[in-house]
């Protein structure tokens, strides 16, 4: 059987994480490597991700919402590049910045179709019926008409898991900060604060504002 396996190089459009979910995406070089054969077999695509840490008030000034819910399902499907994403859908259970509806879908780049495999390194995995907290963005970097889709900010670094004590969330496959969940809220608006008084600039453009470069 033949086994095409490389890296493909992705552009960094977001320098402080891939964005939410592409997203805003990272780089990665690209290799190809040979096996045995059967025509059937499919393709499998691994993608290596380089992600420049992000402070906490970065995390939610690049955040249009952020959320907490459940997990409830997942499917896979080919985005406009033809590469597998999956689709997280979210019951959204408190809102602690921006406004969402009552179901929300999170898209994140890897999964498997018919005819790939796609394993991509740091994206935002999810399981069903998970508790978790969500920082989401609309901009989907260069993933062009997918505008119903969030993306968590800094890819894995954009989604928590509620810790099973209740005593706060952990980053999923990191460990670089938590947030307290009995002061979620207050810690997010003083971020918010900092974020406004010192002029912070978002790297990522708010949903509904179009660059004029």
């Amino acid at each position: 059987m033949m086994i095409i396996k490389f890296i493909p190089l992705i552009l960094a459009v977001f320098l402080l994480s891939a964005c939410a979910g592409d997203e805003a995406e990272t780089g990665a070089a690209a290799q190809k490597s040979e096996a045995q054969s059967d025509p059937g077999s499919k393709t499998v695509v691994h993608a290596e991700s380089l992600r420049a840490e992000m402070e906490k008030n970065e995390l939610v000034n690049e955040s249009d919402i952020i959320v907490s819910g459940t997990v409830l399902s997942q499917t896979v499907e080919s985005d406009f590049s033809g590469f597998p994403a999956t689709d997280t859908l979210i019951e959204v259970e408190h809102r602690y910045k921006g406004n969402s509806a009552d179901e929300i879908e999170v898209r994140s780049a890897g999964g498997e179709t018919d005819d790939m495999i796609y394993v991509v390194e740091d994206t935002a995995e999810f399981i069903i019926g998970e508790k978790v907290i969500l920082f989401l963005s609309r901009n989907g970097g260069s993933r062009p008409n997918e505008e119903s889709f969030y993306y968590t900010v800094g890819q894995a670094g954009g989604k928590f898991s509620v810790d099973s004590s209740g005593q706060g969330m952990t980053r999923n496959n990191q460990s670089d900060f938590q947030f307290d969940l009995e002061n979620l809220q207050a810690e997010i608006d003083e971020l918010e604060h900092y974020n406004q008084t010192h002029n912070v600039p978002r790297l990522l453009l708010p949903e509904g504002e179009e660059s004029d470069i």
